[in-house]
């Protein structure tokens, strides 16, 4: 059988991305597709993409807010500026081209990848989400093939899990450079370790086949030098924010999923 390595929001993060690459070496894995979100938060955008340039890749919201120059604030603007004095020139060319979605077949299965939804690059879906929200990542749209998937991966929240609903399969591939967990609790919280990795997808089957066969899904989690990468980044207008979520895995605006809690996956009305 075939393996294919899937990685998402890198943000930045050189020593993340090195060790990941480094693993998917060690593993002699051929194939290798980047859910988007490769630039931004830490300081190294443009070394990140070079080191990704011959990779299966589509868009996130950060390659698209700064090819579109989306500005919130005055944050963005110091954001824009600094990513464009990073990336080259011919890296910026191959942002814009940058496709929503990307799909083939594994094993008899139709897999569809895209950063956040088959519809945009911005929408929250967290794994505690309602049937009903879930059951859209499945659901073709303009800017994907016109079928049903079987299997979506997709990445934008940063958190490893897999779910079955509805005979499919939907996984959300992890973080490498910026992974944390939404649901915290200081009374409940296990150790930070457990979250602040290099986080990303292996899946083992028939690539492009339409022959129904075995399928293998293994969530990879690895130790980065956070240190290292921390230290690279002492002229980052961010680096108070981009430290805490390395150190702890807490995301600096947890605020934005606060509707996703109060929509319970469990909502047995809507199956």
């Amino acid at each position: 059988m075939d393996k294919i390595a899937i990685i998402s929001d890198i943000h930045g993060n050189y020593e993340a991305l090195k060790m990941v690459l480094s693993d998917i070496k060690k593993r002699k894995i051929k194939y290798l597709y980047c859910l988007g979100d490769v630039i931004g938060k830490g300081t190294k955008s443009n070394e990140c993409f070079n080191l990704l340039k011959d990779c299966v890749m589509v868009y996130g919201n950060w390659e698209y807010a700064f090819n579109n120059k989306i500005c919130r604030n005055e944050l963005d603007k110091e954001r824009y500026r600094l990513l464009d004095n990073q990336i080259s020139k011919e890296n910026k060319e191959k942002l814009k081209t940058l496709p929503l979605s990307y799909e083939l077949y594994i094993s008899g299965r139709l897999v569809r990848m895209f950063h956040a939804t088959p519809n945009n690059i911005w929408d929250n879906i967290l794994g505690i989400d309602r049937v009903d929200k879930l059951y859209k990542q499945f659901l073709p749209t303009q800017y994907t093939g016109n079928d049903i998937a079987d299997i979506v991966l997709y990445g934008h929240t940063h958190t490893q899990n897999m779910l079955r609903l509805y005979n499919r399969v939907l996984i959300n591939v992890g973080s490498v450079g910026n992974a944390f967990d939404v649901i915290r609790n200081i009374d409940k919280d296990g150790k930070c370790e457990n979250t602040t990795n290099a986080d990303y997808l292996i899946i083992e089957g028939e690539i492009n086949s339409k022959k129904y066969t075995d399928i293998k899904f293994d969530f990879i989690s690895l130790k980065y030098d956070i240190k290292r990468e921390l230290e690279s980044n002492k002229n980052n207008p961010e680096l108070e924010n981009y430290s805490k979520e390395l150190l702890t895995g807490t995301f600096r605006e947890v605020e934005k999923y606060k509707d996703n809690f109060t929509e319970s996956f469990y909502d047995f009305d809507r199956l």
